[in-house]
């Protein structure tokens, strides 16, 4: 079978408007490209049903000459611009049924909220309902289920709700294994580096465009920027050819070349049984979540420590009233002393201090919005103490200080494993 002709449509008036932004579309084509499929096309489209039935019958039609898989979001609500199962109903001629599971898992909110099934309007319901015998896609986040209906010969619509954290949990947990099942992948290698503090563009000037010719000839190539790291991704027939383009990428950038840094650091915590403690001022907590998200971290992570005034430093974390007077918050002194605070407070093996300014407010000409210290405590007992300035919001410079505070945990545990 030929590999599948692959479009991704996001229906919501809201896009189509230009009130709320697409992030979906660009999600699930990244996740496509990573597992071996290339999206086509992207189609966007308004809460008109007649319109979106319209999008969708010509896919059926183009599935007469090729496989066609169309990948849907949005439209799964409870509300009355609605439109997605009543257009596939249409468009596959069958009726619906409602899913005892997740009649079940609605029936539940409403009682938590001192209501009966009685309660539970029809529109309510229909997010319950799914085509006749089509593969259903739980949704374990919301209530609103997934499925995925035939349209021809190894063509499907698949259609998944239009929330962010409910399209991804289903996209990850319940299709892809289903995309693997139906549909071959392209005979490819692939090859995943992660580049810290460097942005997309210098990258491609400095490392792509520099090998395309020696390196690049019959590679696919793909770059995802993150908050403080690019996601280079590499496909191709010739393994050899890959290796040769890792190889180059790690002589290029030898001091910010990773791995997946969140799987890594968990995996080796674990297998080493080493334990970890956190101090955060300026991402307020986010690097504690970070390093609790997988399952099982609760066999590391000791906990944590929220001292974002100077008073919960000096009173947590034992950091002196002259180093605060004489240095500031974000500072060097302040990141040391901190991470040493946490280990005295918590004996953890590694402890890590995070200290800075988010903004937008609270920058001077010596230290701008952005400046942040972190501070590393390791086994043997050393603190190591890293100064950034990272670009961006408030919201972007917290993720960046948080990333990076985990990319620094994760050389330091290469580091023993050399």
């Amino acid at each position: 079978m030929e590999s599948p002709y692959i479009v991704i449509i996001a229906t919501g008036s809201e896009i189509t408007a230009g009130r709320s932004l697409d992030t979906n579309s660009g999600w699930m084509a990244n996740q496509l490209f990573e597992l071996g499929w290339k999206v086509k096309k992207f189609i966007a489209l308004p809460d008109d049903p007649e319109l979106i039935l319209s999008e969708l019958q010509n896919l059926k039609e183009l599935s007469k000459t090729k496989p066609v898989l169309a990948l849907m979001t949005g439209g799964l609500g409870p509300t009355e611009d609605d439109y997605t199962l009543e257009t596939v109903l249409k468009l596959s001629e069958k009726k619906s049924y409602s899913v005892e599971k997740a009649k079940i898992r609605l029936t539940r909110v409403y009682e938590s909220r001192g209501k009966q099934y009685s309660d539970i309007l029809p529109a309510v319901l229909r997010q319950t309902h799914v085509p006749e015998d089509c593969k259903i896609l739980d949704n374990n986040v919301g209530i609103a289920v997934g499925f995925v209906e035939p349209i021809g010969a190894d063509s499907y619509l698949v259609c998944m709700p239009g929330v962010p954290s409910e399209m991804k949990e289903m996209f990850t947990r319940r299709l892809t294994p289903e995309l693997k099942r139906l549909y071959p992948r392209e005979n490819l290698v692939q090859k995943t580096k992660w580049l810290w503090n460097i942005g997309e563009s210098l990258y491609q000037k400095d490392f792509v465009e520099k090998n395309r010719e020696n390196l690049f000839s019959d590679v696919e190539w793909g770059v995802t920027a993150n908050r403080g790291y690019i996601k280079c991704i590499f496909q191709s027939n010739d393994s050899e050819r890959l290796e040769r383009i890792v190889s180059e990428l790690e002589k290029q950038y030898p001091k910010i070349i990773s791995d997946d840094v969140f799987s890594y650091v968990h995996e080796e915590l674990i297998a080493n049984k080493l334990t970890i403690a956190v101090g955060e001022s300026c991402t307020g907590g986010l690097l504690g979540k970070k390093l609790t998200d997988s399952p099982g971290s609760s066999s590391y992570f000791v906990g944590g420590f929220l001292t974002y005034s100077n008073e919960m430093k000096e009173s947590q974390l034992g950091v002196s009233h002259e180093i605060l007077s004489q240095f500031g918050a974000v500072s060097m002194e302040t990141a040391s002393s901190m991470a040493k605070g946490i280990f005295e407070k918590t004996k953890a093996d590694y402890c890590i201090s995070i200290t800075g300014i988010a903004g937008p407010d609270g920058g001077t000409d010596t230290k701008p919005v952005g400046t942040v210290w972190i501070g590393l405590k390791t086994p043997d007992g050393s603190v190591q103490t890293h100064s950034y300035i990272f670009p961006g919001n408030r919201e972007g410079i917290r993720e960046n200080a948080s990333n990076t505070a985990l990319f620094l945990l994760y050389q330091s545990l290469k580091q023993r494993n050399i």
